[in-house]
């Protein structure tokens, strides 16, 4: 894509940047793949006739260029301001690069969106394109380079063009009775649309019959046109269109493996710059969509598979205002999307600045936002988005319907994730001394996924633009296509966090908290954080049960809590007699110590949790042998544990709210009372818990300080932009003010390894 074919090239003004029409040497033979027909040019129509769809290409090819130099630009700015010591001049000069590539991609679009007759409104509908093959292309000219594999031309013109009488069509197809032959396309044994090479070559027999060619000669001689038929003997063309396209699709089974030369494939093939590109053969794997929005083309089929950032790779701030009235700062968020997109709306999301969020039943897809604008470059650095919780009525997305993309429907496939930028990690990870949470930093990490079935989420975080609910035994998302691309995008991602992704959805939730201080984070459902903090207790209670198993297990928060506390009553268990219940308190304690860096991603409730039960004891405790040590000590591995759950309270103020509960649910024992008087009562019995056996208070007052001491240990507030870490590190106590670079991130190369025709 970044270099136009020579024939298109060859015939663009650098000046005016118009394509000049060729009246020697243009195509007067068409093959149309969707009617089967041979299109022939009257002479004084050739030039003219080729001039349009030479335009149309270069057009394309400009605004395919464009995103690519937008794309570049942006990168460098990326990779400029991640240097620790870039001068501020250096950056002023980069961004206002990237502000110049993106006046002239707006420029670009808003030209090929004219061309195409983009109707402004509520609809998304744009004029459709005729793909012609040339076959024939007649007398070269010096230097003109290889022919054109595919040409585009505006249904309209093609139209008018026969009208005037400019234009023949003589279809191939006929009934075998009479010598003709059917359609070339037919379904193999796997139920894929693949081209009949032998019909075709029955098409191309009758071609060379005589009684064809006299024929065509009187219709050609009555349109005015003097095209020798016998040209027609010696050309290939269609015959190594046919066979690249099978080989394309040969090894393919899935959905989109069918040839298509439906008016929504015709389209998508044109706005992926197939016209510019045509001379390249997609058996060779050349030729690629770059940019923000790359792409790799299955040509045959018309669909192309997409990896889109929204609201680009760099992400942007965003900020809820909290119902108190103060905006709460969530970080540097982006969405990550992958989609298989074919017809209209791949054609659309290729084509718009700003998508949005379509469904179709229970199927969600993404289309170009007609008219939309994404925020420009600067306002996203600089401002990013601001957004009440209360959804819009853009928000409830686009249902397909006969007004919005007629005769769409969402095919392919969708895959993609919220992704969030990770806090800058300790500064040696693979140093036992700097434990944190974050294995990764200064990167984009998946928290929750989505797909393109929504079946069994729906109403997943109702009421919000950004909700975390637990639903169908899930954690689920709304996100709003606006905090994605801007307002005005319409829609909103479903998502799920799976499996594999609860330790990072986790991580997410965790650092939210931890910048607010603890406060009541409202993009999660209170039932949702409940559910998270007993799912933190029970997976490290035993670490061999996974769980979390997105719905597997509990379908709904009640089935949870029930299981839940079946759970804790094994801790509980005063009534079952021996010891059994005092080994299993040691266990727990034991995992404690083991996973005490998973510690730093619990809640408060769940450490409350955590307390409680490593404090349980009973008259079965004193006689297990197990709670004794050789040196008269008591109850050491559950105080080592308890040592350790302090260990990963990160401010003055979480420490007050896990104090306040513990309990066996980590429900707040504070309601009501004052929080300072339950959190000292609570101290007061940690403390003789410790003094039982050898005194261990000291080792308490170590974590929990006293007022001199607290300010150099635990921090009286965040410090935003690094990675949670035990309060007794060195990492700890160096990070104690926010990073004013947290914003800031590894800037990855724009494209892939292999992108491709296929």
């Amino acid at each position: 894509m970044n270099t136009v074919s020579s024939s298109v090239a060859d015939n663009t003004s650098s000046k005016e940047e118009q394509v000049v029409a060729y009246q020697r040497g243009a195509a007067q033979c068409y093959y149309r793949p969707d009617t089967e027909e041979l299109v022939f040019v009257v002479d004084s129509e050739a030039g003219p006739f080729e001039s349009h769809w030479q335009e149309m290409a270069a057009d394309m090819n400009a605004f395919h260029l464009a995103k690519a130099d937008y794309s570049a630009a942006l990168e460098r700015y990326g990779q400029a301001v991640i240097e620790p010591l870039v001068l501020a001049t250096t950056l002023d000069e980069h961004a206002r690069a990237v502000d110049q590539a993106e006046v002239e991609l707006e420029r670009q679009r808003e030209g090929i969106k004219n061309k195409l007759g983009v109707i402004a409104g509520k609809t998304a509908s744009y004029d459709e394109v005729i793909e012609l093959i040339p076959v024939v292309q007649g007398e070269k000219t010096r230097g003109r380079g290889k022919a054109p594999r595919y040409a585009y031309i505006k249904k309209g013109y093609f139209s008018k063009s026969q009208e005037g009488r400019k234009l023949h069509s003589v279809s191939l197809k006929g009934s075998e009775k009479d010598g003709g032959a059917g359609s070339i396309y037919s379904t193999d044994k796997n139920g894929n649309v693949r081209i009949d090479l032998k019909t075709l070559g029955k098409q191309l027999t009758k071609l060379r019959t005589p009684a064809f060619k006299v024929d065509l000669k009187s219709a050609l001689k009555l349109i005015g046109s003097d095209f020798d038929v016998e040209t027609l003997k010696s050309d290939g063309v269609l015959g190594e269109w046919a066979a690249s396209w099978n080989n394309s699709l040969a090894a393919k089974e899935e959905v989109g493996a069918n040839i298509d030369v439906s008016s929504g494939a015709q389209f998508m093939r044109y706005v992926s710059n197939v016209g510019a590109n045509a001379q390249l053969d997609p058996n060779k794997k050349q030729g690629a969509f770059k940019g923000e929005a790359k792409a790799s083309l299955a040509l045959a089929s018309g669909f192309a598979n997409m990896t889109l950032y929204a609201p680009d790779r760099m992400g942007w701030p965003l900020s809820v205002q909290m119902a108190q009235g103060k905006a709460f700062d969530l970080g540097m968020l982006r969405v990550c999307v992958e989609a298989e997109l074919g017809g209209f709306l791949g054609g659309s999301a290729q084509l718009e600045a700003q998508l949005q969020v379509v469904v179709d039943g229970n199927q969600q897809s993404v289309a170009g936002q007609p008219n939309g604008r994404l925020p420009r470059f600067r306002e996203r650095r600089t401002t990013g988005h601001l957004f009440h919780q209360a959804m819009d009525a853009e928000d409830e997305g686009l249902q397909l319907s006969g007004e919005a993309f007629a005769g769409s429907r969402v095919e392919g496939s969708l895959k993609g994730s919220i992704q969030w930028l990770k806090p800058a990690p300790a500064p040696d990870e693979a140093n036992t001394l700097f434990p944190s949470l974050l294995k990764t930093g200064g990167q984009f990490t998946s928290f929750c996924t989505f797909g393109s079935s929504i079946a069994g989420l729906m109403g997943a975080g109702a009421g919000g633009k950004l909700r975390c609910t637990f639903i169908n035994g899930k954690f689920c998302f709304r996100v709003a296509a606006s905090l994605c691309w801007g307002a005005g995008a319409k829609g909103a991602f479903l998502a799920e966090v799976e499996a594999g992704a609860f330790a990072e959805f986790g991580a997410w939730l965790i650092y939210q908290l931890y910048s607010l201080d603890y406060s009541f984070f409202e993009v999660i459902d209170s039932d949702a954080f409940m559910a998270y903090s007993r799912f933190c207790v029970m997976k490290i209670a035993d670490q061999n049960n996974a769980v979390y198993r997105a719905g597997e297990i509990f379908d709904t928060v009640y089935a949870l809590a029930d299981a839940f506390k079946e759970f804790s009553q094994i801790y509980l268990n005063e009534v079952e007699i021996g010891v059994s219940v005092s080994r299993k308190r040691n266990a727990l304690a034991g995992n404690v110590i083991r996973y005490k860096r998973d510690l730093l991603g619990h809640t408060p409730e769940a450490k409350g949790i955590l307390l409680y039960l490593l404090t349980r004891h009973g008259r079965f405790d004193h006689f297990d042998l197990e709670n004794r040590t050789l040196l008269g000590d008591v109850y050491a591995e559950r105080k080592e544990a308890i040592i350790c759950v302090l260990k990963s309270i990160q401010t003055i103020k979480e420490w007050s709210k896990v104090m306040c509960r513990v309990s066996r649910d980590g429900s707040n024992t504070a309601v009501g009372g004052n929080a300072d008087t339950v959190a000292d009562e609570q101290e007061g019995h940690l403390i003789r818990f410790m003094q039982e056996g050898h005194n261990r208070d000291e080792d308490f007052l170590n974590v929990k300080w006293d007022i001199q001491v607290v300010k150099a240990r635990l921090k009286s507030e965040p410090a935003l932009g690094y990675a949670l870490a035990l309060n007794d590190t060195v990492f700890y106590s160096l990070s104690g003010q926010s990073d004013s670079r947290r914003r800031y991130c590894e800037f990855g190369p724009s494209q892939a390894d292999s992108e491709s025709w296929v």
